[in-house]
């Protein structure tokens, strides 16, 4: 009787691991099959809409399709757009951003928050630095291509 609910047990486990496991794969081909992107509003102040067109250029950039219209998207990526100007001892703005991909029907796929203070170590670069929201544009859509290359949401 011991050996009938051990397999019994052992059988659950394993059909509950073979579940999460399909569950977590489903989400990961979900982000994958992404092509059509639609950019919603990032916020209203002049560095979120010009943000949200930076973005959308480099979602083409990276091989995206940038859709106008929600009907027509694979996907919605949504989110705010912060920017803190430059202390009393200069340098870059503080660019946040926030970032969430979904599914039309409301399904999260893909998440990323970004912020802080740009730093860019190489000297030549740091002197040409001047567009730290094109920086962050280019930031996230290189991070959510390599998520999605790699399946991870």
């Amino acid at each position: 009787m011991k050996t009938v609910k051990f397999i019994a047990l052992l059988f659950v486990v394993c059909l509950s691991a073979v579940t999460i496991c399909a569950g977590a794969s489903q989400k990961n081909s979900a982000l994958h099959s992404v092509q059509k992107i639609y950019v919603e509003e990032m916020g209203t102040s002049t560095e979120a809409v010009r943000f949200r067109l930076l973005l959308e250029d480099q979602l083409a950039e990276k091989g995206f399709t940038v859709v106008s219209k929600t009907e027509q998207a694979d996907a919605i990526l949504g989110g705010a757009v912060s920017v803190a100007r430059s202390g009393f001892f200069g340098g870059p703005a503080d660019i946040s951003v926030t970032a969430r991909l979904t599914s039309p029907d409301g399904a999260r796929l893909w998440s990323a928050n970004m912020g802080g203070q740009i730093i860019i170590l190489n000297p030549i670069k740091s002197l040409k630095f001047k567009e730290p929201i094109e920086y962050r544009a280019k930031e996230l859509v290189k991070k959510l291509r390599g998520d999605w290359k790699s399946g991870r949401p």
